[in-house]
């Protein structure tokens, strides 16, 4: 992820970055001791059985743990970047990510074992849902449809009412080809990342 965030930089031009920080709080999953062939296939079927979400690694970490990991992270995201009218990129993995996209929007644990993780270098974006600034925080955005495509949540039943429209029960805000053309070339995301603007 570091390097995914350092040829993401290269991109920009330095007056576009106001700053970046590296924060431990949205790093992978801890998968234990890798060096025994056989425990990690065994493993790996006890995860499928019990689910991403609950299962802990031996000597690692269950998803519940970067779940709270994630949510502190969310946290001072929501407090450093509340007010401010600017792209925020986060490059992490992909756990990580849909992990993130759980404690942001709510999703329930069942929401997010139906999710699967992006490619490498896939682009997540959480877009700003116009005159939604008088909604909590959380439904101030939505995912993009390819976004929802990309990690498999376009039929996830709906806790959170901003994801609604993106899943057929309200319209979507409309908003001109250019305009969004022009928002989404200011705030690149990815798999390693999401934005958040």
């Amino acid at each position: 992820a570091v390097e995914t965030c350092q040829t993401i930089l290269e991109s920009f031009n330095p007056s576009q970055v106001r700053g970046m920080r590296q924060d431990p709080r949205i790093a992978e999953q801890q998968f234990g001791n890798l060096q025994d062939v056989d425990q990690i296939r065994k493993s790996k079927d006890e995860r499928h059985k019990y689910g991403r979400f609950f299962y802990r690694f031996p000597n690692g970490e269950a998803g519940l743990d970067v779940y709270s990991r994630v949510t502190s992270f969310i946290g001072t995201l929501r407090r450093d970047h509340a007010e401010d009218e600017c792209a925020v990129v986060i490059v992490t993995h992909g756990l990580a990510l849909r992990l993130f996209l759980m404690a942001w929007f709510e999703w329930t644990v069942e929401q997010f074992e139906t999710t699967r993780n992006p490619p490498n270098c896939g682009i997540a974006v959480m877009d700003r849902v116009p005159g939604s600034a008088h909604l909590s925080l959380r439904d101030q955005y939505r995912l993009c449809p390819e976004t929802c495509q990309m990690i498999g949540c376009v039929n996830t039943p709906i806790t959170s009412p901003c994801l609604g429209q993106l899943w057929g029960a309200e319209p979507p805000p409309s908003e001109s080809d250019q305009a969004q053309a022009a928002r989404r070339a200011a705030m690149l995301v990815g798999p390693d990342f999401v934005g958040v603007c």
